[in-house]
């Protein structure tokens, strides 16, 4: 072009992009070309696909309960499957279906060795170990097959990273979900020879991990066997009911609550199950004045099935003190959670982290013996059904502090108790003593990554500013 200057000269700041990223770029997002994602893009450029590695990519299981759907199978209904919420970086979150044995059979049912991604963001990537159950992972998973151990453990610790998970996404759409073919033409460095080693330290830490959840499961199938055996399955009162006169008061002239006072009543007298007031004393309800340093609130959803109080995630989120108790954890007392809909509880063992505020949703109570043997059973069905018929307001979600005190659990033998609380604390102190060794293999396993990505997150030469 005639008078054509090749040298434009701006005001505006701007990078130098290489010929080759821009190549190697699936797009013209500015976002492929900084950070993060930039750095991905150029470690994968020298780097080999899923494909290139000796992988195979595999949908999960695209089948629907709901019948006259083109997908519909009945056996949804009654398959344990590892669905989106299972999957934790490097790791499956099992439930309690999950220590079924199978029930099918299929390309989708998981191996060990596997990778499951899940497909909507953010982007988290699991390794299966040999002691996860060979169900089928669901149809919002990709699973990745057939590489050695070193490469799948590399390849979900790069997914589980920020860079690869973006170049995985930002050409999805509005929908930010991972297909087939943004997994299959993803490019990555080859594994460290350091992953050797740390992946099969990986298979071990979660190999060992699955086998304390397993046997905390079995404590609480008991507990909850025992506590279902004797309670009375709740009854509609659609149709009408009488009650005895004590199961009638001014508390609540809700039909389910008349209900649910009745059942208590008959619990209590027929098969002697206590009330929670008879057997511990509730703290008082105070709220926290001012955040300490380094002061930590017990949220509602730091607390799984196991009953453990874990260390939190959350250094980013400030406490905030009028929705917080006043007292710091006390080890041996018993958290129940005021979410009705969503009843948990939690025993707090000697080694919970200091500093540590429950959030104003638990309420702590302290019981005269065997405390985690009585939150095993407060966490079992029969009570769980009671807690939800104790909510109110227009969601009927929440309980009110005081009516948990109304709560009926069984009493079984003290040696049974006694075995319980033994199993409860040894649960704790391994799932204490294998968090830390997870969190040195985090950080081992970081280090490693940060070293074989450090070469391409160099900074490019920024073009020249304009002309003073």
């Amino acid at each position: 072009m005639a008078g054509y200057d090749s040298h434009v000269w701006s005001h505006v700041r701007a990078w130098l992009i290489a010929p080759d990223l821009l190549a190697a770029a699936p797009g013209w997002l500015p976002l492929y070309f900084a950070g993060a994602t930039a750095t991905a893009l150029r470690a994968g450029m020298s780097g080999q696909s899923i494909g290139d590695f000796g992988g195979r990519i595999v949908e999960g299981w695209r089948a629907s309960g709901a019948p006259g759907t083109p997908t519909f199978d009945p056996r949804v209904a009654s398959t344990p499957m590892y669905r989106q919420s299972n999957i934790r970086e490097l790791r499956l979150e099992l439930a309690a279906q999950h220590w079924d044995s199978p029930q099918i059979e299929g390309p989708w049912c998981v191996r060990p060795g596997d990778i499951v991604v899940n497909k909507l963001a953010p982007v988290r990537a699991a390794y299966v170990s040999p002691a996860a159950k060979r169900h089928p992972a669901d149809g919002s998973t990709l699973i990745v097959r057939d590489l050695s151990r070193a490469t799948a453990v590399w390849l979900a610790k790069c997914l589980n990273q920020p860079g690869y998970s973006r170049l995985l996404l930002l050409g999805s759409g509005t929908l930010d979900r991972v297909g087939i073919k943004a997994l299959e033409s993803l490019r990555l460095p080859a594994a460290p020879p350091e992953m050797d080693g740390l992946s099969a330290r990986l298979r071990d830490a979660l190999d060992e991990q699955a086998l304390t959840s397993e046997g905390m499961h079995f404590v609480r199938a008991e507990a909850n066997e025992f506590a279902c055996a004797g309670a009375a399955m709740s009854c509609s009162v659609r149709g009408g009911a009488f009650f005895a006169r004590e199961a009638v008061n001014c508390e609540s002239w809700l039909p389910t609550a008349t209900a649910l006072r009745a059942e208590q009543n008959s619990l209590a007298e027929d098969l002697g199950w206590a009330a929670i007031a008879e057997l511990a004393s509730w703290d008082d309800r105070s709220r926290l004045t001012q955040a300490h340093d380094g002061a930590r609130v017990l949220r509602l959803r730091d607390v799984s099935e196991d009953l453990f109080v874990a260390p939190g995630d959350d250094a980013g989120e400030a406490a905030i003190p009028s929705r917080a108790l006043a007292k710091p954890l006390v080890p041996g007392e018993v958290l129940i959670s005021t979410l009705g809909s969503s009843f948990r509880t939690a025993y707090v063992d000697d080694a919970v982290p200091r500093n540590t505020f429950p959030a104003d949703a638990w309420v702590r109570a302290r019981f005269r013996e065997t405390p985690a043997a009585w939150a095993l059973l407060l966490s079992t069905d029969a009570l769980r059904s009671q807690a939800a018929r104790l909510a109110v307001g227009t969601v009927q979600q929440f309980v009110p502090p005081e009516a948990l005190r109304s709560l009926r659990v069984p009493v079984p033998p003290r040696e049974v108790r006694d075995r319980w609380q033994r199993a409860v604390e040894r649960h704790h102190a391994q799932r204490r003593t294998q968090d830390h060794k997870w969190d040195a293999l985090m950080a081992e396993m970081n280090a490693v990554f940060e070293a074989a990505h450090r070469p391409f997150a160099e900074r490019r030469p920024r073009a020249r500013e304009a002309a003073q």
